[in-house]
């Protein structure tokens, strides 16, 4: 069985055994690599026939299961097994390239070029599409490390409904191909601001070499992750015997530390249990906790432990900001408390983010800096792309290329990029390339997957869309700034018809913003697909005492991406029906 490339199944003989039907190939697809070979019928009908009843559901997937046996012929009986409960496929007599692979990469054999993970496979559920771009995303996470020369990360198909860009700035040029460096974790002189950080030597328990390579994987992970803030200066503890541990262990810390991190490993015979742990130096005392656990075949790599990785990175950085409020904390975190005061969107707040920010370039000029100093000016400009914006788009492409010059290996960066050459110059392969530039080096990068969910909406791919925002929303459920992974899980939710997704996204995040225009249209759009019509009324009324001059022609002339879109034409179809003016 081949799941890289095109789906195929070839008999002993090389016989062509592929299904004819996209689902039944689906399906032997997910089994293949389904713990233990093995899926509910439950979970199969919700991937593939997630829009039908349960009876219809039921039937389709009888009817899939037929398709294979008669694919298969003598032999499906016994590759194929179903019972009323379960569909298995039993991988003992089935060669898989994917579990090759991963078993050539743990061996530690030299790597071989890859295709695509299902390529081409086109099954038109939003649930099997969901699957699909995290699988994806899981493989590459998965296959990256051995050098396997595959980008499995999802890719954005051009729209033919692509806008043009902004008149007041030329369509720009992709900036000078430059080689990729890693981040290192050295720190900068102590002239330099930012948080002293020791990352501990690990605790991995139950003796299992499994545990062993888990703990290098988060390791490297996190490590990755917390340089990439730009605020964190990283220590890197020695190794230690096994007594030296405890307050014996915090004594051999280096002075001006504020922080230790350690990564917790337990196995046991069926899973892996990772755990992260914050502790204040000063005095041992516990800063934040917490752990999560996995069937041994899900653990056996990083991926699972990403929201973990980003959750940890978040506290740590949120532990510094709250010791002595915002403005105290500048001196030696100006990123974080710029980006803080950003993500509140008052215009004050803008103010003083760019403030912080312009004040940080101007004396330690870095790669973060620059990329949070452009992505501001998104905010600012709003959307508008007229004349009088030309000087600051204009700055904000020199401020990216800046950025991008400085750090090209750095995942932040070049999300921060990627989403000014999408949502200002409407360059989405540039953008594209960007994105999953950031997410080779850092499949943990929530804001990273965010942006790009709404490329593919602005590009006409909305489902895909949503399945990225649920992903980002899933990685950072736990961040300041979570209302912002909402806002793009009740666009993309809209964009691709699923108007309850969108409602209950955008309710979450109005909690938290209520003023926020971009929430309030797509509450309108929606409610009114949704035959709302007091709803859409009440959320509209909101809108104009926020807009008042909201139409849907000020909302084109505003440059507003993707409207030319079938999603994008579905959300002005809810506006239009809720009562919005045309003119």
């Amino acid at each position: 069985m081949y799941l890289f490339g095109p789906f195929t199944l070839l008999g002993p003989g090389g016989e062509d055994l592929t299904p004819k039907s996209r689902k039944s190939r689906a399906i032997l697809a997910m089994l293949a690599v389904a713990p233990r070979g093995s899926r509910s019928r439950v979970w199969l009908r919700d991937k593939l026939w997630s829009d039908r009843g349960e009876d219809q559901a039921s039937a389709s997937l009888r009817q899939a299961l037929l398709d294979i046996r008669k694919s298969l012929g003598a032999r499906g009986a016994q590759l194929l097994t179903a019972d009323k409960n379960t569909v298995s496929l039993d991988l003992g007599m089935v060669s898989v390239d994917a579990l090759e692979l991963a078993q050539r990469e743990r061996r530690g054999e030299e790597p071989v070029t890859t295709e695509h993970f299902l390529e081409g496979i086109d099954v038109r559920d939003p649930e099997f599409e969901e699957w699909l771009t995290l699988e994806r995303q899981s493989w590459f996470a998965r296959l990256e490390e051995a050098g396997f020369e595959a980008d499995l990360a999802p890719k954005a198909a051009l729209s033919e409904a692509r806008r043009e860009a902004s008149p007041a700035v030329p369509r720009t040029a992709p900036p000078p191909s430059m080689p990729l460096r890693p981040p290192t974790g050295a720190p900068p002189s102590d002239s330099e601001p930012g948080w002293r950080v020791a990352l501990m030597p690990p605790v991995i328990l139950g003796g299992d070499p499994a545990a062993a390579v888990l703990h290098a994987d988060v390791q490297r992970a996190l490590r990755r992750a917390l340089i990439e803030t730009g605020d964190l200066r990283l220590v890197e503890m020695a190794p230690v015997g096994f007594g030296d541990v405890g307050p014996a262990l915090f004594s051999r810390l280096p002075e001006q530390i504020h922080l230790s991190i350690q990564v917790r490993v337990l196995a046991d015979p069926t899973s892996l249990r990772l755990g992260i742990v914050l502790q204040n130096p000063a005095d041992n005392t516990l800063v934040w906790a917490d752990e999560m656990a996995a069937p041994r075949r899900e653990a056996a790599e990083a991926t699972f432990a990403m929201p973990l990785i980003v959750r940890a990175t978040e506290e740590a950085m949120m532990h510094f900001l709250r010791r002595h409020g915002t403005e105290a904390a500048e001196a030696d975190g100006r990123i974080a408390a710029a980006v803080a005061s950003m993500f509140r969107l008052a215009r004050g707040d803008l103010d003083r983010s760019e403030e912080i920010l312009r004040r940080h370039v101007d004396t330690t000029p870095t790669a973060q800096g620059y990329a949070w100093l452009a992505f501001l000016n998104t905010f600012r400009v709003g959307q508008r792309f007229n004349p009088a914006d030309a000087p600051l788009i204009e700055e904000t492409q020199h401020l990216a290329h800046r950025a991008l010059g400085l750090e090209p290996n750095n995942a932040l960066v070049s999300a921060l990029v990627g989403h000014i050459h999408s949502y200002l110059f409407g360059e989405f392969d540039h953008a594209a390339a960007l994105f999953e530039r950031s997410l080779r080096v850092n499949p943990a990068q929530t804001l990273a997957w965010d942006l790009y969910a709404m490329l593919h909406a602005y590009a006409g791919q909305p489902k895909r869309a949503l399945a990225m925002a649920r992903w980002a929303r899933h990685l950072g459920a736990f961040s300041p700034h979570r209302y912002y992974f909402e806002t793009t899980r009740a666009i993309t939710g809209n964009f691709s018809g699923d108007h309850r997704t969108a409602l209950d996204a955008g309710q979450a995040a109005l909690a938290e913003r209520p003023d926020f225009n971009s929430l309030l249209r797509v509450l309108v759009s929606s409610n009114a697909h949704l035959d709302r019509p007091d709803e859409a009324r009440l959320f509209l009324d909101r809108l104009l005492q926020v807009e008042p001059n909201f139409s849907i022609a000020s909302l084109r002339e505003s440059g507003y991406p993707g409207l030319d879109t079938e999603g994008g034409r579905h959300f002005l179809d809810g506006l239009v029906k809720a009562g919005v003016r045309r003119h």
